[in-house]
């Protein structure tokens, strides 16, 4: 049905896709974008993700770029414009990218003639990957060319209708066509092995296996141990995880792809937009938190329709690790509240007063004030920013930018300009209130000073003296590059400080999508548990109704052996 879905796209309606794992989503805006004028903006959540699209598209001859954290704020105002001057097709861009107020800025600048969201089950919460960046992007609309955005094209392989009902609301689409090609995949023959010696059936099944296969497992430290063993054992093996260096993840991926490695060990980081058709087997050495995410998962194997096979190990205490993930994931009331305490605290906010400036936290100093709470620091401030006590500045930790806030009015700078006898001050001056923006008078505002000097052919040294001399005069607050920890976090405080009592931080929502969580944990035990044909619960699960059976999973050879006998 891509045929269907690009058409649709190419008369300017809205649409939502939802196919498997391997069934083409990606041409459904692919072709769009080559074919209609200006540019096509892919909203993508992982920069592995936007990777190996770019190169792939980048083969066929089409121009593509990807904007992610590992570009320098000189790099990625190139690239963007590039894209203004139509010398680029596909745009891949983060959620968090239209966080920012830079990106944002040049929205409307943009040739946009589709918008692309992939992965759009991110923006439900009941969805089981979601991320609040994405709940955002509406809020962007207005910001595009003539205030109008562009039509919209949502993918995903694994929505529910609760979820694909959610994709429409929340993205506000209008009318759109919805197209589900069907969950089925018949080639797959899917199996669990219960109460079983995980390490030795491992070694049993990838000795058995003839080709390439993908191990699940779900943390770091499993990753490394499992993959050090089956290299002991002679296999091929590598870890892959995100803990490693994108560099080296790469490495790895290209390896795999190659043939060059037969086993990789993975969490759920790995997988993605990886597109290695002859995969033979998936396993999944602990059981995953979702059908939704057990489904995308092993959707990896037999991508070029032959047979492969997927298996899942289970034992009864499995369900303890996922829970605990799923704990340190969604935090409780008590531990947001203690956090948001912690902040204000920190920056030293009255009662009843906001905090105007920037922090740059770390998350030990939170953690020296709070009990220790179950979940991550992490999912504790994304909680506080969903409701609206703070907004989070990513992909500034690893490589802090400067900071610049304007203190002083603006007929105040204007008249220190002119009156000044001192040229670099002059320019200085000019050059900050053509680049920064009016933002930087309301708050602390990321910039890149040599870029500025550069554009206003101003030399970089006399450009940073005369920062600290303004400053002296007390026009502008300066923050230059700092080092910092990587668990540092930069985020401004959006709300007046309250007492506990009267402080609204999304309890019931928190506590429901705990709910929603768990009965997702529970539908994916009762898949290990009951004896069903497997492929008929997960298609029922995602609320594909059918009477057959695939014939070929382990309930299904093992009735069908019963019934013979």
């Amino acid at each position: 049905m891509q045929r269907e879905a690009i058409e649709h796209v190419m008369r300017g309606k809205d649409t939502l896709v939802v196919m498997p794992t391997g069934g083409g989503k990606s041409l459904c805006y692919q072709l769009p974008a080559v074919m209609l004028p200006g540019l096509t903006l892919v909203v993508s959540p992982l920069i592995a993700l936007m990777q190996d699209q770019v190169d792939r598209l980048r083969q066929l001859g089409i121009p593509a770029v990807a904007l992610n954290s590992t570009l320098t704020y000189a790099e990625t105002r190139a690239l963007v414009r590039r894209a203004q001057t139509g010398a680029i097709t596909v745009l891949f861009v983060a959620p968090e990218r239209l966080e920012s107020f830079p990106f944002v800025e040049e929205l409307a600048h943009l040739p946009v003639s589709l918008l692309a969201i992939d992965e759009a089950h991110c923006i439900s919460q009941w969805g089981h990957d979601f991320r609040t960046s994405y709940r955002r992007i509406p809020a962007l609309y207005e910001r595009f060319s003539n205030g109008r955005r562009p039509p919209i094209i949502a993918l995903t392989a694994t929505a529910t209708p609760e979820v694909r009902a959610d994709i429409s609301l929340l993205l506000k689409l209008e009318e759109p066509l919805e197209i589900v090609t069907g969950f089925e995949r018949p080639n797959l023959a899917y199996g669990v092995l219960r109460q079983c010696d995980k390490d030795l059936r491992l070694l049993d099944l990838l000795r058995s296996t003839h080709g390439a296969a993908i191990v699940y497992a779900g943390t770091r430290k499993s990753v490394d141990r499992i993959a050090a063993q089956l290299q002991q054992g002679g296999m091929a093996a590598e870890g892959y995880h995100a803990g490693l260096s994108l560099p080296l993840r790469r490495q790895i991926q290209e390896r795999f792809q190659r043939n060059e490695t037969e086993v990789m060990v993975a969490t759920s980081a790995f997988g993605m937009g990886v597109d290695k058709p002859d995969v033979r087997a998936v396993i999944h050495y602990d059981i995953p938190g979702s059908l939704e995410a057990y489904y995308q998962e092993s959707g990896r194997a037999g991508r070029d329709g032959a047979r492969a096979h997927t298996i899942l190990f289970y034992n009864d205490r499995d369900r303890a690790l996922q829970e605990s993930l799923l704990r340190s994931s969604l935090p409780q009331e008590e531990e947001v509240k203690a956090v948001y305490t912690a902040l204000h605290e920190i920056a030293g906010t009255p009662m009843g007063a906001l905090y105007q400036g920037m922090l740059a936290i770390s998350g030990t100093h939170i953690m020296e004030r709070i009990p220790r709470p179950r979940a991550s620091i992490d999912s504790i401030l994304e909680a506080l920013s969903q409701a609206g006590h703070l907004e989070l500045h990513r992909g500034v930790a690893a490589r802090e930018q400067p900071r610049i806030r304007f203190v002083a009015t603006r007929a105040r700078m204007e008249e220190i300009a002119f009156r000044s006898s001192n040229k670099s001050i002059k320019k200085a001056i000019s050059a900050l209130m053509r680049s920064v923006g009016k933002e930087a008078f309301e708050a602390d505002i990321f910039f890149d000073p040599g870029d500025i000097a550069d554009r206003h052919d101003l030399d970089r040294n006399d450009f940073k003296v005369a920062l600290r001399t303004i400053e002296g005069l007390g026009l502008i607050r300066y923050t230059p590059t700092q080092r910092h920890q990587s668990n540092v976090y930069h985020l401004s405080l959006r709300t007046e400080r309250v007492p506990l009592p009267y402080l609204d931080v999304g309890g019931r929502m928190l506590e429901a999508r705990f709910d929603a969580n768990m009965a997702k944990l529970d539908a994916m035990v009762a898949y290990a548990s009951e004896w069903n044909c497997r492929q008929a619960t997960m298609l029922a699960y995602f609320g594909e109704r059918t009477k057959a059976v695939c014939g070929v999973c382990d309930v299904c050879v093992a009735t069908a052996s019963r019934s013979s006998h």
